[in-house]
């Protein structure tokens, strides 16, 4: 019941409170060990992962040991509990969730877990016996030196099989009859690799339906105070949760988040996501005491205005602060050259009416839904706000009727989806880039330096290279190492690995891009040099390889100057001689 000054029942859970616990500092941020909130339950979206690594567990004869890893805020804790409640009875002979949250073991932990693995200390245990443990890289690390160190060769054998096929560096003994016997019996699943982003079928878009206000399953837990709620026409945070949950607008953020973790070369963490969809819900409304009373004062005032900038297009795309939000606004349509937002930011101010109207088109639903759409709608028709033009296009992003400028080469992508020609293409402009900014073309032959770019020199002499045979697409190496992790978790590949001469550079988005502007034309100095180094390293190692080999022609460049000299090996009546040639 509400109180004559409330207007709403403060004795039931206020459903902002629960869209601030999303945050990467609210309280369920967290799982804790052997338990779930009700609130980390709706939070828990099953994605093909669940089903996969179930599937695994139920049909595969031979599996034994199922390790989950990856980084913190993965889902590592929460994917093992919801293994333990789906999963028929019996099946999991013992589960160890808490391992996840140490960086190294204590005494007490090491022997624990080296009682869990008893059954690997001649052989593998037998058949039925399966166990789940969740922990990160370092644990595993510090794992491996306490058996080790205590004389338990069998169970450090089976931490070397694990840190191996993550790739981690190091000397570890595995003979090669071990490393086939745990290649059955154990099961790595990495959850960094795992697609939080990219279709319908990933982590993101589930999250996003899960926000339905209406939902008594979902994050709000069909958000009780709202039924009882007289200013819901001011409450932006209710109405962002609803339009998040749409799939419409769910696709649209599903495409930038996905562009964002192109660039990165990772997919974004989910701790990660639900700290940005809390707060794109929350629109930056103030959270101390009692959220619901803020939207109350925004009431009080009939502010039109603040709904206005609490709402879904403006809110944090406006003004983010978290690192995902920041990454979403510098996507921002707005500030990008399109004939769609310039005719939206054109037409911006001249009939304030056709602004709200516009908006309420966008955004508004069926009658008691998204009420703040029309109080938002009503500070545009009163003229009262400020960047209306920005937030209308950004409204019309959200809705589908302005796509984002891909800022993903199509080239790229589609080598990292494998295929063939694009993968010729990729190579053709990391040839093209590794000769523009380290070396020189010369009558139509590549040529890298022989010597350190680091230091000065009037005169460099440069090798001639076959960049043809010196450079190929390397197999991601994730499938290569653990290819049934890796089938589990639905791996996709965000960065490519490439194989320059004995070295291998792993070639991110932004990297492919220094190297393609440099291909056209770009200098070295122009385009962030810092990124360029294990390109200039591998470059330069190259050239010093091939200078090993007396026959290869040489190119010598007097910097200031522009003369260039090939300096080649011929042969005349048996007998060696120098060719030199001065080229353009």
């Amino acid at each position: 019941m509400n109180s004559a000054q409330d207007p709403f029942d403060r004795s039931l859970p206020s459903p902002l409170a629960a869209l601030a616990a999303l945050r990467a500092a609210g309280e369920d941020s967290v799982v804790a060990t052997d338990r779930l909130s009700t609130r980390q339950r709706a939070m828990y979206v099953r994605t093909r992962v669940d089903e996969e690594l179930a599937r695994e567990i139920q049909t595969s004869g031979w599996l034994r040991l199922v390790l989950l890893t990856g980084s913190a805020g993965g889902g590592k804790s929460a994917l093992i509990r919801q293994l333990k409640d789906g999963l028929p009875p019996g099946t999991l002979t013992r589960v160890v969730e808490d391992a996840t949250h140490a960086d190294s073991p204590n005494k007490r932990q090491t022997e624990r877990l080296a009682g869990v693995l008893a059954g690997f200390q001649s052989g593998v245990p037998p058949h039925g016996d399966i166990t789940v443990i969740a922990a990160n890289t370092g644990l595993l690390l510090e794992l491996h030196r306490e058996f080790a160190e205590h004389g338990q060769e069998a169970l450090a054998s089976v931490v070397a099989y694990a840190l191996e096929v993550l790739g981690v560096p190091g000397r570890r003994p595995l003979g090669q009859d071990r490393r086939a016997e745990l290649a059955d019996a154990v099961l790595v699943v990495d959850l960094d690799q795992r697609p939080t982003s990219g279709g319908e079928q990933h982590l993101l878009r589930r999250m996003l339906r899960s926000l339905d206000p209406s939902d008594p399953k979902g994050v709000l837990e069909g958000a009780e105070r709202c039924r009882t709620c007289t200013v819901a026409g001011w409450c932006a945070p209710r109405t962002n949760a609803e339009l998040l949950a749409d799939d419409r607008i769910g696709k649209s953020l599903d495409e930038a988040v996905e562009q964002i973790a192109l660039r990165r070369g990772r997919d974004v963490a989910p701790r990660q996501l639900w700290d940005a969809v809390g707060e794109l819900a929350l629109g930056g409304i103030s959270l101390e005491g009692d959220p619901c009373d803020a939207v109350a004062r925004i009431a009080h005032r009939e502010d039109a205005a603040a709904v206005w900038q609490a709402l879904l297009p403006n809110g944090a795309l406006a003004a983010p602060q978290g690192d995902l939000t920041r990454e979403l606004a510098d996507l921002d349509p707005s500030y990008r050259p399109s004939d769609e937002a310039h005719a939206v930011m054109a037409a911006v101010g001249i009939a304030p009416q056709e602004d709200a109207q516009g908006l309420e088109r966008l955004l508004a639903a069926p009658e008691g839904q998204r009420l703040a759409v029309r109080t938002a709608a009503r500070a545009l028709r009163e003229g009262s706000t400020e960047e209306a033009a920005r937030g209308l296009v950004r409204a019309h992003w959200l809705c589908g009727r302005i796509t984002l400028d891909s800022v993903i080469p199509a080239a790229f992508e589609e080598a990292l989806a494998g295929a063939a020609d694009a993968e010729d293409q990729l190579i053709d402009v990391a040839c093209q880039g590794l000769v523009s900014a380290f070396g020189r073309e010369a009558e139509h032959k590549a040529y890298l330096p022989t010597e350190s770019l680091a230091e000065s020199r009037e005169a460099r002499v440069l090798v001639q290279i076959d960049l043809d045979r010196e450079v190929e697409l390397l197999e991601d190496r994730a499938r290569k190492l653990n290819p049934r992790g890796s089938a589990v978790v639905g791996l996709r590949p965000l960065a490519a690995r490439l194989r320059i001469g004995r070295s291998v550079v792993r070639l991110d988005l932004p990297l492919y891009r220094l190297l393609e502007a440099a291909s056209q034309g770009a200098l070295a100095a122009t385009v962030d040099v810092e990124r360029f180094h294990a390109l200039r390293y591998a470059a330069e190692r190259l050239g010093r390889s091939a200078a090993e080999h007396q026959d290869r022609p040489l190119l010598v460049t007097y910097d200031g100057q522009g003369a260039a000299f090939v300096v080649a090996q011929t042969s005349r009546r048996g007998q060696q001689r120098l060719k030199i040639e001065k080229v353009a």
